[in-house]
Order: structure tokens, then sequence, then C-alpha cells
């Protein structure tokens, strides 16, 4: 846990379900989002003291040029449903806040966030300097911009090349080169696995298995939020995922087994976010340049999944939180500021502005300069293919959050996984989405 009480008083950290029930009188006296607030309250969910270090200084520079405050509240991802909906409660909703699509699209359904506010901003950055992508992604379904993109991570393939180049395998980007290589490299009498794909019911397992059923042109729901996850292409995608799943490590396997699997060298190719890039780097044995990635799936369509994490600015807000709030969000993501917030996660927080993408002071970064310049734009061009069962031809549907909110997806992935009919699976589980949605 990170220690409240270590630097500024605005690096406070809250935690389980006893800090949500205070979410609200601590917001309320750290400055809210009240006309009467001291300074505009952002919630962020970099609690790690040395992110919380960077954002304090990044605070520090705009309020040296500006007669604005602000009063940083770091939450724990995994607590932020609760600690939102205590601070709905007692009406002490943060300013604005940084986080993920989930959050931004349940409030944005309610009509809680300010889409004047996130269109002046990024209309003052520069509209055609964001990913296209990540703009599709921030935009409602009636077409307003929900939320400002800060940043985000991509999921693919990271597989080492030089195995692959000893087994004469091609990139595995198609379910075709895939199963060959997972086919190919598996020997697990030598602790030799094939591949590594999610088949514990977390959202690692929904993750891993939403671009091969994306490709498959497969969807939760259809445009007009019915339940299709007992389609066809759906059946199909579930068959072949739990196919694979043979040739990963027994068991359920998390995100902890393809990282420890893949450094140790007991797998060649796992499905991952860009997050271990900063692992990879590390390990003295030159693994970075002997890896490569492939960012997407293809199959009848091309695919990947990742997630962004965007400034919301909650339209409870004072007009005078919101005006800071829009000031400071444009201070992060402009010039050596934005660098320096990138940095705080480099490979993890990767930019939506396709000018610092490109630019040499985000590159000269350590762990990013231990990758090929080739690994960085696939990462940033992998943005325009991020895709997520929660979204339906760009639009949000926001049922989706009820069935993430039970695992359904997830469930589905671990039963084929452990050898269940796909057709029995899709079937079942498309019941239970019914039931929940209806």
């Amino acid at each position: 846990m990170t220690d409240p009480n270590t630097g500024r008083n605005r690096r406070t950290v809250l935690q389980g379900i006893g800090a949500a029930m205070a979410a609200g009188s601590l917001a309320g006296c750290l400055g809210g989002g009240g006309s009467d607030s001291e300074g505009a309250t952002y919630w962020t969910t970099q609690v790690e003291q040395d992110r919380q270090d960077v954002l304090s200084s990044l605070i520090d520079s705009f309020e040296s040029d500006s007669e604005d405050s602000i009063d940083m509240i770091a939450v724990e991802e995994g607590d932020l449903p609760t600690q939102i909906s205590s601070a709905r409660a007692s009406g002490t909703l943060p300013a604005f806040g940084e986080w993920g699509l989930d959050p931004m699209q349940n409030l944005g359904s309610e009509g809680l966030l300010s889409t004047e506010s996130a269109q002046a901003v990024v209309e003052s950055i520069g509209r055609d300097d964001f990913a296209d992508g990540a703009i599709s992604l921030a935009t409602s379904s009636d077409g307003n911009l929900l939320a400002v993109p800060a940043h985000g991570w991509v999921q693919g393939f990271w597989y080492r090349q030089s195995a692959f180049d000893d087994a004469g395998l091609s990139a595995p980007t198609t379910w075709d080169s895939i199963l060959e290589a997972a086919e190919t490299l598996h020997d697990p009498d030598n602790d030799q696995y094939g591949i590594v794909v999610g088949s514990d019911e977390t959202p690692f397992a929904r993750q891993c298995f939403t671009p091969y059923a994306r490709s498959n042109g497969a969807r939760v729901l259809n445009a007009d939020g019915e339940i299709v996850f007992d389609s066809q292409e759906m059946i199909e995608a579930l068959d072949f995922y739990g196919s694979l799943a043979q040739y990963s490590p027994p068991g359920a396997d998390t995100f902890e087994t393809a990282n420890n699997t893949y450094l140790n060298e007991q797998c060649h190719m796992i499905m991952y976010s860009s997050y271990i890039m900063g692992d990879i780097a590390s390990n003295t044995d030159g693994m970075a340049a002997n890896t490569s990635f492939a960012p997407y799936i293809e199959r009848e369509r091309r695919s990947s999944f990742g997630q962004l994490v965007l400034f919301n600015i909650l339209d409870s807000a004072s007009d005078a939180d919101r005006e800071t709030a829009e000031a400071f969000i444009e201070h992060v993501l402009t010039g050596e500021q934005y660098v320096d917030f990138l940095h705080m996660a480099p490979g993890g927080m990767n930019p939506v502005l396709s000018s610092t993408a490109q630019s040499e002071a985000y590159r000269d970064n350590e762990t990013l300069q231990a990758w090929g310049q080739d690994t960085l734009e696939d990462i940033s061009g992998a943005f325009d293919n991020i895709e997520r069962f929660g979204y339906v031809d760009g639009q949000m549907i926001p049922a989706f959050g009820e069935i993430t909110n039970r695992s359904l997806v997830a469930q589905a992935v671990r039963r084929v996984s452990e050898g269940e009919d796909a057709e029995t699976v899709a079937t079942d589980v498309a019941d239970q989405m019914r039931n929940v949605i209806n």
C-alpha cells in the first residue's frame, strides 16, 4: 500500500470498502466538485508512489503557472466502482478522474460526464493528433465525446523470434499460424509449452479471447442490444480457443502464468499487454532483441484488444473546477509534460497522440530504446484496431457492463478451456446473459 503520509497532503490513497464509505467526505474536505472547493479534486488509479511523485510534479508545474489548484486522490483500480458509487450517493464526485473505458461508459451512459469539456480539450490540443481508434472508443452512441483519451496499452502475441526461425514458423497473426506455432513448440515432457492463453475466470481470459471472437466477426451483443453470444461465429471462436488451451500449461492460467513462463523460457509465445515490455527489457540476456510482437489476430477480419485510459470531467463539478480540469489535462497532454506522464510506465502507458509517439523525446527512454522502432510503431498503430465487446460499430452498448460484472465471457472461456463443448457453453452462457440484461 502506498503511504498516504509521504509527500504532499493531496497524495491520499483510498482502498477497500471502509475507505469507499469515506470517499465522499474525504473528497469533500479535499475539494470535491462543489463550487466552494479549494481545488479541483482529481482521482487517479496511479497508486504507486513513484507515479504519484510524477503526478505531483506535474501538478506543481501547473499550479506555478496558474491561480488554480488540484487536489489528487489515488484510488485502487479494483475499488473504483465502489468509490464512484459512494461519491455519487454523497454528491461528492471529483471534478475529474483518470480511469478506463468501463467507468467512463457507465458514467457517460447516465449523463454524468461533461461532453462539452472533453470536446473543448480535444479541439484545443488538436483532434487530428489523436489516434482515430482512441477517439472512437471515447465517443458515445449519440456522437458525443465523453472523455479525453490519455494513454493506453495494447495486447497481442509476444514471441521469441529465434524459436520461430528455428522451427520455420511465421508470425502468429492468423488462426492457422497461431495454432501451428502452438502445436510445433509444445513439448510438455521437457517443460515447454506451445502457448499461454487466459483460462481462469478472470478479466485476462476475456481480454485474451476478445480478438479471436472479433476476428471471426463474433459479438456478445448486436446493435440493438440483443444477446448474440450463441451465434455460429462465437461457437467457432470458443471451439478454437478451447483447442489452443490444450497447448497452454495445465491448470487455470492467468497473466502471471504468461509472464513467468515467457521470462523463464518455458514458453515462446504468450498473449500479454504491452506492460510486459519493461520486464522483458530488464532481462540481461538481451531478451528484448529476440522478442517480436504481433499486434492483431486475423481470420475474417483483423482485431486487437487493448485498454484506453481517459481523463473524465464530471458534469457535477462547478464551472470553475471544470475549467481547472480542462486546463490541467491540456497541460499534461502537452510537450515534455506528456512525455514525463507516459514515462511513468514505459510500454504500459502508450501515447494516443501521433506527434508524441513519433517524437525523439518520447523514445528517449531506457525501456523503449530496448525495442526496435517497428515494435513501437506496431503498438501505436494497434490503437486503431482495438475492439471491445461493449462496442458495436463504434457505438457503446451499456448493457455489456452488467455482463462484465458477472464475468460471463470469462466463464465461457474457462469452460471451453476445460474441455466443454463450445456450442453447449455458448448456448448456456447466452441464456445467462439474457437473464442478466432482461
